[in-house]
């Protein structure tokens, strides 16, 4: 979902917008990947960006997932622990 959001901010303010400092730093822990995007700077509209754009969801989705099994596991085992 992050990813969409930063994506949609990005199109209603204009991409070449300079954002608040504060509204980056939220993005930064929302979508860690997203300073991949700047790797599509100069190529949009290519295929190859593209490719960049989806290996920055890919690998916030991986990210998220990992932190997610992460604390599931946590809370496992400190729940069944008081069993």
């Amino acid at each position: 979902m992050g990813p969409i959001v930063w994506l949609l901010v990005l199109e209603i303010i204009g991409a070449n917008a300079i954002l608040p400092f504060w509204l980056v730093r939220v993005m930064l822990v929302i979508w860690p990947s997203s300073v991949w995007l700047m790797a599509t700077d100069g190529i949009e509209g290519t295929p190859r960006a593209y490719l960049f754009i989806f290996l920055s969801v890919a690998a916030n989705i991986v990210l998220y997932a990992l932190l997610g099994s992460a604390v599931w596991s946590v809370k496992h085992l400190t729940s069944a622990a008081k069993r």
